[in-house]
């Protein structure tokens, strides 16, 4: 198995902005520094991971240890729906041309398997559900049929300075579908990564100026690099 081109944070970087895709890939050394306010939503992100597994008991972690084990992360996601080991997987490894995902939990319930997909958000954005939409063409083209796409997100009841006081975490999570919003998007996802896939194969990053797309959705962590170039030409 070849190793992976793209992943679903790497497609969401490229819709953002070809160029931060492409100095990511290629000069990951002109990043900037993480801020104490991006550091302190990563850490969130993997506390919501962690919280999310414990909604659904029981299930088998198949978290790679390394970026040199994702492919082995899938081989084994695949043997493992393929011989029908287990009703609960984490971080189920999925990949289809040069495209990886881990998704956060994959459930068999009655013959059928469901997706979710879980956000420290109090609230789906419009980017959750391009992610999702990465998420499920990936799996579909895969192989494996999906019944549902869940996003499971904060309820307004979840306090996260209180989240180790908690011993029901049940009510403190919104579970909604968006397969009816991201099925329409297979599409241009599909044309979305060839574009992300050409910018991969420049000699030299591709020529996109500085505008609202540096901060939105994210905050590029590639401004400080772009904020030279810029002053170098004036």
């Amino acid at each position: 198995m070849e190793k992976h081109l793209l992943s679903k944070s790497t497609f969401i970087r490229g819709k953002q902005c070809l160029k931060s895709l492409y100095l990511n890939k290629k000069r990951p050394f002109l990043r900037d520094k993480l801020s104490p306010e991006q550091l302190a939503k990563f850490r969130r992100g993997h506390q919501v991971g962690s919280l999310a597994q414990k909604l659904f008991p029981g299930g088998v972690d198949f978290r790679p240890r390394s970026p040199a084990l994702y492919q082995k992360a899938v081989l084994t996601t695949q043997e493992a729906i393929r011989t029908n080991s287990y009703n609960i997987m984490y971080e189920a490894g999925f990949q289809f041309d040069r495209l990886l995902i881990l998704l956060d939990i994959l459930v068999k319930e009655n013959g059928n398997w469901f997706a979710y997909e879980v956000k420290s958000s109090y609230k789906i954005s419009d980017t959750f559900i391009l992610d999702a939409a990465f998420q499920y063409y990936v799996i579909s083209n895969s192989g494996l049929t999906l019944k549902d796409f869940i996003i499971v997100y904060a309820s307004d009841e979840l306090d996260y300075k209180k989240i180790d006081e908690y011993e029901n975490l049940e009510p403190l999570f919104i579970k909604e579908s968006v397969l009816e919003k991201i099925l329409p998007l297979q599409g241009f996802i599909r044309e979305q990564v060839e574009k992300e896939k050409e910018t991969l194969l420049l000699k030299s990053s591709p020529k996109i100026e500085m505008g609202v797309h540096c901060h939105i959705p994210y905050p590029c962590d590639f401004i400080g690099h772009c904020t030279k170039l810029a002053d170098k030409t004036r």
